[in-house]
């Protein structure tokens, strides 16, 4: 059983990091095509956000 948890906690942390990746490479596009952006913008806010849904996953995993 504990197992099983700790393979769904590792999809759940797998799923966490690539959204993040997702999210990253956005930024990088919006950064390169507008130099106002690097002063804040969606994009950005976005990455801030999915960096802390990963980091609650990983500590979800390290928990178990």
């Amino acid at each position: 059983m504990k197992t099983q948890r700790r393979i769904q906690l590792i999809k759940e942390a797998i799923a966490e990091a690539d959204q993040f990746i997702d999210r990253a490479h956005l930024l990088m596009d919006r950064l390169n095509e507008d130099t106002w952006a690097r002063y804040q913008c969606k994009e950005s806010a976005a990455l801030k956000r999915k960096s802390m849904d990963l980091t609650r996953a990983l500590t979800e995993y390290r928990k178990a």
